[in-house]
């Protein structure tokens, strides 16, 4: 028989081991509910950004000077001096505007002799033309011999040619005494003045330089090895200093032979000034536009992971968990530093760039 003692101790063994087989084991469990426990980590406001559609655009970027696209020099016709002058530097003028007078005193009496002459020559002509009809008549009745007829009709045919001779030098009196007063040839706008009153000019001195500043030209030098990608038509777009907004161009036309020794083409684009918000020799940074995506989302290049390699990614929130979110990269723009990519729904909340400490699988709590 069993002692009383023995059975006793063996009841109080099987005890012990099911109370140790019911106690749950130190692993996972532990370790998930440890994860649960832990704070969060907060994220600031420009931690995170979401995803939306904006348009990225692949570019060429230059350098350039903002130019007159049309602009003339106006010039002296006559020798004379200098009566008065009515613009300076930086007026607006108008076509046919008065610019400057000239001493026309001369030329005055130039003209007024040369209506005299020809007032002279007319009278002459007239004689002539009634000797030659009275002798045509003559002739015609046989009271003159042919000779006689042919010389009274080569005086006319004299007369005449001074009558023309005298009109036309009288047409140039006339023009050069309109040449004292000097007009501006076109709209724009007066950027050089280098003339004074009771100056003397001599003909075609420069004395005026004009330019149109509602249509403007950047000439940009391209390398060699880029020129390829532009097209005429193509847009773009650029800064000026002390600006804060950009101005938009349109590329016009491609030289094709390379400027000797530094081997680079000049690209030609248009900019619209109506506004006159631009000036002519402004020094210009810009980009010309080769390929644009409007259907992708737009991220900074901060975002992506491995953005150059195969398998490029982001950092997802989903809930309050990070999580490894695979994206494709479409376009890159490099001088913006921006990424068009798909594979992530819009208005999903991602880190903006890589975070210390942070990796897929932690939890963060998001800015207030």
């Amino acid at each position: 028989m069993t002692s009383p003692t023995l059975f006793r101790s063996a009841c109080l063994a099987a005890c012990v081991l099911l109370a140790a087989c019911g106690q749950p084991s130190g692993g996972g469990h532990d370790a998930s509910a440890a994860a649960a426990a832990a704070p969060l980590r907060q994220l600031a406001r420009g931690d995170v950004l979401q995803a939306q559609l904006a348009p990225v655009a692949a570019s060429l970027p230059f350098t350039a000077t903002l130019n007159a696209l049309t602009s003339i020099e106006v010039a002296a016709e006559i020798d004379a001096s200098v009566r008065e002058v009515l613009v300076r530097e930086g007026e607006t003028v108008r076509r046919g505007q008065l610019l400057a007078r000239l001493d026309g005193e001369t030329l005055q009496q130039a003209l007024v002799e040369q209506q005299a002459q020809l007032a002279n020559d007319e009278a002459r002509l007239r004689l002539a033309r009634l000797k030659l009809d009275k002798q045509r008549e003559l002739y015609q009745q046989g009271f003159i011999s042919k000779l006689a007829f042919d010389e009274v009709d080569s005086e006319y045919r004299i007369r005449e040619g001074d009558v023309n001779a005298r009109r036309s030098q009288l047409a140039r009196a006339r023009k050069s005494l309109a040449d004292t007063a000097v007009h501006s040839p076109m709209d724009g706008v007066v950027y050089a003045r280098r003339i004074q009153p009771g100056e003397q000019v001599s003909r075609n001195q420069k004395l005026f330089a004009i330019a149109d500043l509602s249509q403007l030209e950047a000439t940009a030098s391209i390398p060699a090895r880029q020129v390829a990608q532009l097209q005429p038509g193509q847009r773009a777009h650029f800064r000026v200093e002390g600006a804060t907004e950009p101005f938009a161009a349109q590329l016009l036309r491609i030289n094709p032979v390379a400027n000797a020794g530094s081997r680079t083409f000049n690209a030609y684009l248009r900019v619209d000034n109506r506004a006159g918000r631009l000036q002519a020799g402004q020094f210009v940074t810009g980009e010309v536009i080769l390929r644009e995506i409007s259907d992708a989302v737009r991220l900074p290049q901060a975002a992506v992971r491995d953005a150059d390699g195969s398998k490029p990614w982001v950092m997802l929130l989903d809930g309050n968990t990070l999580r490894r979110q695979p994206v494709s990269v479409v376009l890159r723009n490099d001088s913006e530093r921006v990424l068009a990519v798909r594979g992530i729904e819009i208005g999903r909340t991602l880190l903006a760039a890589p975070l210390l400490g942070l990796k897929p699988g932690d939890r963060v709590a998001l800015p207030r």
